[in-house]
């Protein structure tokens, strides 16, 4: 992906910082008023919009933190890809929002760019995501979802994975092609040998069975000593746990942040999408650009 510039704006309008300029800045200066106005009119949380100007494609988000995010491109890139671009950005510059000083210095905010871009483009190409938890928790289940000639596993037709299971998902909105592996429980021991495989993890919990949370809470502690990867938590059959707030609960025991706790239900498919989403977007991708911003010239993670 090549943009033209990335600008940085603050609530007066005033630039914070930008990459390489474009030949038209004095033209793209005069269209703020108009770019404010329509990032006032946000309907729903995380709305980017964008608009050709002058065969330039100027994509825009306005953040919590008011400062105005824009990305000018030529006008036959990718819409997706920009979209994809702002919002890790937004969410980079938020989260380091009492650093942002140093962030938009003209050197730092250039690589950052530069971070995001890569992880962007990277984000086309397959990722491996393993499945991981105790038995019965839903990792067949949720790996049986994607195949559309089977039926739900559920509890009666229960089959444990004795070795592994793999199955490669088509493309969904802005999720790339990925390649689900699905570990068997039985030997766990061996989990290990994959850590270096796969670009990151779900844990499964079966948050109705309130009995086995502890011994999921050593699963997860054990996986984490040797697997450095992103993950995420799926709280599996949350409509029947008699656990009134279970991602606050989790967090507790498992130590770890409510944000990363998805909600799902593995037999009917709720919360799958956005649990993808979510260790895509916020951990797999966050976690490469981190880590090109530490060490710029590595070239895989």
């Amino acid at each position: 992906m090549t943009l033209l510039s990335v600008k940085v704006f603050d609530k007066n309008n005033t630039e914070l910082n930008s990459t390489i300029p474009v030949s038209n800045d004095q033209r793209f200066n005069d269209l703020l008023p108009l770019l404010e106005t329509l990032s006032q009119e946000e309907t729903q949380e995380g709305w980017i919009q964008g608009l050709i100007v002058n065969d330039n494609l100027i994509v825009f988000r306005k953040t919590m933190n008011n400062l105005m995010l824009v990305s000018i491109a030529t006008f036959d890139t990718s819409f997706q890809k920009l979209k994809q671009f702002l919002s890790l950005l937004e969410k980079y510059l938020c989260e380091n929002f009492s650093t942002l000083k140093d962030i938009v210095s003209a050197k730092n905010f250039q690589e950052l760019c530069n971070s995001i871009i890569k992880a962007v483009d990277d984000s086309t190409t397959e990722l491996k995501i393993a499945l991981l938890g105790l038995d019965r928790s839903g990792k067949s289940t949720f790996f049986n979802y994607f195949k559309e000639e089977l039926p739900l596993a559920g509890f009666k037709s229960y089959q444990p994975t004795q070795l592994l299971d793999i199955i490669r998902t088509d493309p969904t909105g802005d999720l790339p092609q990925i390649q689900l592996i699905d570990l068997g429980y039985a030997f766990h021991s061996q989990w290990w040998r994959f850590s270096s495989e796969v670009d990151g993890y779900i844990f499964f919990v079966d948050s109705s069975d309130s009995n086995r949370i502890k011994k999921s809470e050593e699963l997860l502690q054990e996986i984490r000593n040797f697997w450095d990867r992103p993950f995420v938590v799926a709280a599996n059959m949350r409509d029947i746990s008699r656990i009134a707030n279970i991602r606050k609960y989790l967090a507790r025991k498992f130590r770890i942040s409510s944000k990363i706790i998805y909600e799902v239900n593995t037999w009917t498919g709720d919360g799958i999408l956005p649990l993808l989403e979510g260790l895509v977007k916020d951990e797999i991708q966050c976690h490469k650009i981190a880590v090109s911003m530490v060490h710029p010239n590595k070239s895989k993670i």
